[in-house]
């Protein structure tokens, strides 16, 4: 005839089985992780030397959500800087921060810090490029081919194309995660 007693942990299992069918009949709601993600190119937030310089990302935290930017220089970077921006989440799941870079350099390094409710939420290192420099695909600057400049040294502010096409493509892939 077989032995049907069950070992000593088979009873632990069961009632945790149980437990866990009446908590989830019960409405017991587990917290799911936000999700907070920086705009980068080839794994880093850039930015142009300039007083206007945006540093932009996406969230599925609820619009209204309040998020602190800390930008600190990093590496041989100077001067040396430490910038903080509160945000709030949009409609759409987008913050941006302004930040004046213009006393920066070409090759500065910085880290961007993202803290909601005292916690690190998202985190990347960053570079300042000069006005019409692109990052290539090995993490080096060049001068953008297609810039032209009338001597004054002026910028136009704004994000780019480059800037532009990350932002859609994050955009695209939090709407897909839905």
């Amino acid at each position: 005839m077989p032995d049907w007693s069950l070992p000593p942990t088979s009873g632990l299992v069961t009632v945790l089985l149980v437990v866990g069918l009446v908590a989830g009949a019960t409405g017991v709601v587990v917290a799911q992780e936000s999700s907070v993600e920086l705009a980068t190119q080839d794994g880093r937030v850039v930015v142009h030397a300039a007083e206007d310089a945006t540093i932009t990302g996406t969230s599925d935290l609820d619009a209204g959500s309040n998020l602190t930017l800390r930008i600190q220089s990093a590496g041989d970077t100077q001067p040396q800087f430490l910038k903080t921006q509160t945000v709030t989440v949009a409609e759409n799941g987008s913050f941006a921060a302004p930040f004046d870079f213009s006393e920066q350099a070409s090759g500065d390094t910085f880290a961007v810090t993202v803290v909601r409710d005292g916690e690190t939420v998202a985190e990347s290192e960053g570079v300042v490029l000069a006005p019409g420099e692109t990052l290539t695909g090995d993490g080096s600057s060049t001068a953008d081919a297609s810039a032209t400049g009338d001597g004054t040294g002026a910028s136009t502010p704004g994000f780019g194309l480059v800037a532009a096409l990350a932002a859609l493509a994050a955009v695209a892939g939090y709407a897909r995660s839905r």
